[in-house]
């Protein structure tokens, strides 16, 4: 509730702000709207940061999201896969790219003398797959950040749907259970210019001007980007799970990963 009492209040004071400025009489029907969304863009931006925060599209998300406030490290990773899941791998050969491993979390950035904080992934390790397309290991509040062909990926790319299951067998993963993808975006990948981290790209802005930003960059590539992160549950001591995204008309796996499920650190 507080969630959205945040949000109407940001953009009451937008609204209010946009109507309480009078239109000169020679004015046309939408001057006057026009002048006071121009003067309250500053305001509308530091709404937007608002929002993000508290309606889960930056990096405090809800227990399932991998909140960085939640989750603190993990309980160890998934031990080695199966032979029998490595083994029936079709990888769909997406020129699978430019990896790392990271978690959800704040750091800091300097314009002048001021030092602010945004949320993103940090404490990045680079990764390869092996055996086509298959990922390392990883723990409750991980995240997997990878690049792959656009034009290989994006024309066929809601025929793909995450499939996990238990290294035994015994369960599979809903809709709801599964680690969510693509809860992160190109604000959390290209952190604002003059971060501490050493990251490139960065850029200045908003959240949605550098979504904006790292789009285009990927764009400019030729590339997509897709993130997985690592759910917990607070009833489960270690359970681990194989997953692969997997396109239902080719039978192919765009990348397959193992984790470790368990409670939140």
């Amino acid at each position: 509730m507080q969630k959205f009492s945040i949000i109407s209040a940001a953009a009451i004071a937008l609204a209010v702000g946009v109507s309480s400025m009078p239109a000169p009489a020679e004015a046309g029907p939408f001057d006057s709207i026009k002048k006071a969304v121009k003067k309250n863009k500053k305001k509308a931006d530091a709404a937007e940061e608002v929002i993000d925060a508290v309606s889960g599209t930056g990096s405090t998300r809800s227990l399932r999201g991998n909140s960085s406030s939640l989750y603190k490290g993990h309980k160890g990773k998934a031990g080695a896969p199966p032979a029998k899941y490595v083994g029936q791998l079709n990888c769909a050969n997406l020129g699978l790219g430019n990896a790392f491993i990271a978690r959800g979390g704040e750091y800091t950035f300097s314009q002048g003398l001021n030092t602010e904080k945004r949320t993103g992934l940090i404490d990045r390790k680079p990764v390869t797959a092996t055996n086509g397309c298959l990922f390392p290991s990883m723990g409750v509040g991980d995240v997997l950040y990878v690049e792959l062909d656009k034009g290989k990926y994006e024309g066929d790319k809601y025929s793909y749907d995450l499939q996990c299951v238990s290294y035994d067998g015994s369960q599979q993963l809903d809709r709801g259970t599964r680690p969510p993808a693509d809860n992160y975006k190109g604000k959390d990948v290209m952190l604002h210019t003059g971060h501490s981290l050493g990251y490139t790209p960065s850029a200045s802005g908003t959240n949605s001007n550098r979504s904006r930003a790292y789009n285009e960059y990927l764009d400019g590539r030729g590339r997509s980007m897709l993130t997985f992160n690592m759910p917990a549950l607070h009833t489960d001591t270690g359970t681990d799970f194989f997953c692969q995204h997997f396109n239902k008309n080719t039978g192919k796996v765009a990348l397959a990963f193992t984790f470790r499920r368990g409670p939140a650190s």
